[in-house]
């Protein structure tokens, strides 16, 4: 099957919907794609909210998968736009960029998507999955503004200051607090309901907009500045690790943080946001599956899989395989013959 393929440098200009639209098979219409039948059903919507500010509704499911390409766009030496995306169905999208080994799903709850202007990365969206979200495109100069009203807005335009004179990109996986989710769902239901509620619609994307910076700000500026997303590359490798041990014993977290270049608690804390489970049920879960092929595709007997997988004694490994499994590895053994 085909799939559409959107590359773009910004997405907040009027040419950039169009060309969206084009690809789409249609035409917009005062920042409106309705989703041909062809192509599936839905909208995308774009508003300008003011004068540096532009959102977009995302409300669509395609009969076709689609893949959009960022590119680094308007990016000065003086300049740069930032993006926040909140996405309500993060099941759906597929997050690639050049530093990853390979695409990475957007990890439950982390729901917030934020980078800069002159970032790059690939999202991938499966057919029937859709995309419904809203996303706000913010411009350096318009976020000066808006935090000059008050003393403890110093620090944040410190911090905004710091992001845009930067030389790399940014780019960061965050979640949205309940308060945040329900102002996000609230902005998705009315704006997508009507766009003549701007003024609704502006109040609380200003108020989505002060509490992202808000919160982010409060963090070690190192931290943001690294945008590792959620060290995936890390991540990743720290997963090769367990699986090259399975037929030894688990390597220790202080040895795996020690090869991957991160804190314990910071390998423990965003290896568990990426697979929902410790590095210690993770490396079981890879054990018991290895197991489970080495009987059925190898024909191994139980007593040799408990040896291979260095379990001293068999009634261990049978006793763990069975609690993983739900059944022993002779039933699976019997099942299979």
């Amino acid at each position: 099957m085909d799939k559409l393929h959107y590359i773009f440098g910004e997405i907040d200009s009027d040419d950039s919907i169009s060309n969206l639209a084009e690809i789409l098979g249609t035409n917009s219409v005062k920042g409106l794609i309705q989703i041909p039948p062809s192509h599936g059903v839905g909208i995308i919507k774009k508003v300008k909210l003011d004068s540096g500010i532009v959102m977009r509704i995302w409300n669509f499911s395609l009969n076709k998968p689609i893949s959009f390409s960022k590119r680094a766009h308007r990016y000065t030496t003086n300049e740069k736009y930032f993006h926040i995306g909140y996405l309500l169905n993060t099941e759906s999208v597929l997050l690639n960029n050049k530093t990853f080994p390979k695409p990475m799903p957007i990890p439950q709850g982390m729901n917030t998507l934020f980078f800069s202007s002159d970032a790059e990365m690939d999202f991938e969206i499966e057919i029937g999955s859709g995309l419904h979200a809203i996303d706000l495109t913010v411009s350096y100069s318009w976020l000066m503004q808006e935090f000059s009203d008050s003393d403890s807005d110093t620090q944040i335009r410190s911090y905004i200051h710091e992001l845009n004179a930067r030389q790399y990109p940014t780019l960061l996986v965050e979640s949205s607090s309940p308060a945040e989710y329900r102002v996000i769902s609230d902005i998705y239901s009315a704006a997508g309901a009507d766009l003549k509620s701007h003024l609704h619609i502006k109040a609380e994307a200003l108020l989505l907009v002060a509490e992202f910076f808000r919160k982010i700000s409060s963090r070690s500026t190192k931290e943001v500045l690294e945008s590792k997303i959620l060290y995936y590359d890390k991540i990743l490798i720290a997963e090769k690790i367990l699986e090259e041990s399975l037929q030894g014993i688990f390597p220790g977290v202080d040895v795996i943080a020690k090869k991957v270049a991160l804190s314990e608690s910071t390998l423990k804390r965003y290896f568990k946001t990426v697979f929902h489970r410790s590095l210690y049920e993770h490396y079981l879960e890879l054990k018991m599956e290895h197991a489970k092929r080495l009987m059925l595709e190898k024909h191994v007997t139980v007593n040799e899989v408990a040896s291979i997988l260095n379990y001293e004694k068999v009634s261990s490994f049978i006793e763990t395989f069975k609690k993983h499994h739900g059944y022993s590895p002779g039933q699976l053994k019997r099942k299979s013959a």
